[in-house]
């Protein structure tokens, strides 16, 4: 397999698991789902060895051609159906247009896949053969079968076209028309695939080669590949703010982890569940925003029980601290929260806590993204010299207080 086909397949693949919740949640997204699932397994037969043992296991001469020209139907029909329950839930139709557009979305495939599988049956193959009319030049009943399917593809990048078109001049957000626009050259490409393809194949009846075997080999390839790979990119696109976000929810749930478990460990009574390791914390990848969530309420149900182990003088001494080190600011704030949380927290772990009165923070997000923002610059600040300096400074000030207290104790 070539690198080019190797990264295609791993692409449709990626593409196939990656819709495949939102296509169980939601059936206007499956036909696109099995759109790329036609395609990911049409890729695993893309070479020619793979090709003959598929052949040879079914025991049939040519049956993956057969089965990879299948698929390219079965794809294109999963798009069509697509953009045209897409298009028509976009505007005002009736109920007729749209059972008219699903009716033509089905029965035309279905009529193209019972001719290539008559035409297939009826064509004289004595030979194993990866491409057909290489091996069979002058046989018309494959030269029918091949423009059959070919014929349907072009009709069926022609109807995407024009459906994505449409649709990307209707009112919608800016990824989603521009995802189209990308799917509308993509089909587009795809018909001037079609039309070469044809127009190559009758050429090649009437013995005329207007293009070399190998440059239309590599040009079919191309025409091929690139409608492909723009399809994949335009329906992708409108999912990129969302998949944006869950990889930065993703990032933040595993950074906020060293900063749950060091509060946490201090305070144990806030994990919802049993402590995991970090990796396999950072591998598990199901239900990102729902875990992030809950790790910040935990971080703050942590920050809540240490609180009133911080009274307002270790606090002061943190704002000055934090002012001698040269910060100002926001970053100054920050700063002093996790200086007095920190000192908080190693004051209780050492059993050396000073009751006081518990404070309102002085940060807290509108929402779960500025709230983990907000947490991670905590973190940050956590885990720095200033506050492991202040943290070790207040605890050694409470092991000398408590020291003279006891020694003073008769």
């Amino acid at each position: 397999m070539s690198v080019i086909d190797l990264s295609v397949g791993i692409a449709l693949w990626a593409i196939t698991i990656w819709r495949a919740p939102g296509a169980w949640r939601s059936k206007e997204k499956r036909s696109l789902w099995a759109a790329f699932f036609v395609l990911a397994l049409e890729m695993c037969f893309a070479t020619d060895p793979a090709s003959r043992w598929l052949d040879r296991t079914v025991g049939v001469n040519s049956f993956s051609a057969l089965l990879k020209q299948a698929a390219a139907v079965a794809a294109a029909a999963f798009v069509v159906d697509f953009l045209a329950a897409a298009a028509a839930s976009s505007r005002p139709s009736t109920t007729a247009v749209r059972r008219r557009l699903m009716r033509i979305g089905v029965v035309v495939p279905t009529v193209t896949l019972a001719v290539m599988v008559t035409l297939f049956a009826l064509a004289d193959r004595p030979h194993e053969a990866v491409d057909l009319l290489t091996t069979y030049p002058h046989d018309s009943t494959l030269l029918a079968y091949v423009l059959a399917w070919t014929t349907y593809f072009g009709w069926a990048m022609l109807t995407a076209s024009r459906l994505s078109w449409l649709w990307s001049r209707r009112p919608g957000p800016a990824l989603l028309r521009r995802g189209l626009r990308l799917i509308c050259l993509g089909t587009s490409i795809g018909i001037v695939y079609a039309a070469h393809r044809a127009s190559m194949l009758i050429f090649a009846r009437l013995d005329v080669h207007p293009v070399p075997a190998k440059a239309d080999t590599a040009l079919n390839g191309l025409l091929a590949l690139v409608p492909l790979l723009l399809i994949s990119v335009g329906s992708s696109m409108p999912a990129y703010p969302k998949a944006r976000t869950a990889v930065l929810q993703y990032q933040c749930l595993i950074k906020l982890y060293p900063l749950w478990d060091h509060l946490s460990e201090a305070a144990p009574q806030i994990r919802y569940r049993p402590r995991r390791h970090r990796l396999h914390d950072a591998l598990d990848i199901r239900g990102v925003r729902d875990r992030l969530y809950r790790r910040t309420i935990e971080i703050r149900d942590a920050m809540l029980i240490l609180n009133g182990n911080a009274p307002v003088s270790v606090r002061l001494r943190a704002a000055d601290h934090v002012e001698d080190a040269g910060l100002v600011g926001k970053a100054a704030a920050t700063a002093a929260d996790a200086c007095w949380l920190r000192a908080a927290r190693e004051a209780h772990s050492a059993g050396l806590s000073r009751a006081g009165n518990p404070e309102a923070p002085s940060q807290a997000g509108d929402d779960l993204d500025t709230e983990a923002h907000l947490l991670l610059e905590l973190s940050d600040a956590y885990f720095c010299d200033i506050a492991t300096t202040f943290a070790r400074n207040h605890v050694e000030r409470l092991s000398a207080t408590r020291s003279t207290v006891s020694g003073a104790t008769p």
